[in-house]
């Protein structure tokens, strides 16, 4: 496991307001992979800005 891109992750998702993963567990506790998975979530929802 990459501590590396794990922090960079949770630092993006941070910098969006997301401090727990969509079933509730705290960034910190989880794997890269489920880490990735948020990610790739964020950038699937609609801009908050166009609406």
């Amino acid at each position: 496991m990459n501590d590396d891109q794990k922090d960079k992750l949770i630092t993006s998702l941070l910098g969006h307001n997301i401090y727990k993963t969509s079933d509730g567990r705290h960034l910190y506790e989880v794997s890269l992979e489920d880490l990735e998975r948020e990610y790739k979530q964020l950038l699937l929802r609609p801009s908050e800005e166009t609406s």
